[in-house]
C-alpha cells in the first residue's frame, strides 16, 4: 500500500492559513449611516447590533419614509458572497419591499456586477432571507441599502431588524506569498510521487 497520506496531511496544514475563508460580516465590521430620520426608539445601530427578535420591546431600525438609502460601511475590504436581511421590526406585514444594493470600492468607485441588484425583501417573515449572488463581488469597502418601496400595512414606512454579509477578507498575498503557495504545491505534488513509487 502507498503511505502517501502523511506528505498529503503536511500539505494540507501548510497551505490551509494561505486559503481565505468565509466569514459573516456583522455586528461592529459593518458602521451603518443614513439622512433618514429615525423614529424613536429604533435608532440606526440597532440594525447591527446582533439583535433578530420580533418580541417586545422590538428592535430594529424604522424610518417615516417609505424610501431612502441606508449606507454600509464595512470595516476592511471584502469579496462579498451573500446578503442576509432580518425584515420587519413587530412582523406585522410591513417593512422594506423592494430594494436594491449597490457596491463601492475604498475609492468609492461603484463596482460592476453581473448579476440584477434588486431584490424583493420578505414579507410577514421573522426568519431571515438571505440573497446568495451569483458571483463574489470582489473588493466591496461600502454597501449602499438602497430602499426602493415598502410594505403598505398598518404602517408604510422602513422598518429593518438587521443585516448582515458572508464573505471573505479581499487581502491580495504579496508575490512572494503566491511564489511560495505555487512551490510549496509543486513540492507536495513530487513528494507525493516519489513515496508512491518507493513504497507498497
Amino acid at each position: 500500500m502507498k503511505k502517501i497520506v502523511p506528505f498529503s496531511i503536511t500539505c494540507a496544514i501548510l497551505l490551509a492559513p494561505m486559503v481565505a475563508e468565509a466569514a459573516t460580516i456583522a455586528g461592529t465590521s459593518i458602521i451603518p449611516s443614513t439622512t433618514l430620520i429615525p423614529v424613536a426608539p429604533f435608532s440606526l445601530n440597532q440594525i447591527n447590533d446582533g439583535i433578530t427578535s420580533d418580541a417586545p420591546p422590538f428592535n430594529g431600525f424604522a424610518s417615516n419614509s417609505p424610501s431612502g438609502t441606508i449606507t454600509l460601511d464595512l470595516v476592511g475590504d471584502y469579496n462579498l458572497t451573500s446578503f442576509i436581511l432580518w425584515n420587519d421590526i413587530s412582523v406585522l406585514a410591513e417593512g422594506i419591499s423592494q430594494f436594491r444594493l449597490d457596491f463601492f470600492d475604498s475609492s468609492n468607485n461603484l463596482i460592476p456586477v453581473s448579476f440584477t441588484n434588486t431584490f424583493l425583501a420578505p414579507i410577514g417573515q421573522v426568519a431571515p432571507a438571505t440573497y446568495n449572488f451569483s458571483q463574489a463581488v470582489p473588493n466591496v469597502s461600502r454597501v449602499d441599502l438602497v430602499v426602493l418601496s415598502s410594505n403598505i400595512g398598518v404602517l408604510n414606512r422602513i422598518e429593518i431588524r438587521e443585516v448582515e454579509f458572508t464573505g471573505s477578507p479581499a487581502s491580495i498575498p504579496e508575490p512572494n506569498n503566491v511564489l511560495g503557495v505555487i512551490l510549496l504545491g509543486a513540492g507536495c505534488l513530487l513528494l507525493n510521487r516519489k513515496n508512491g513509487r518507493g513504497s507498497m
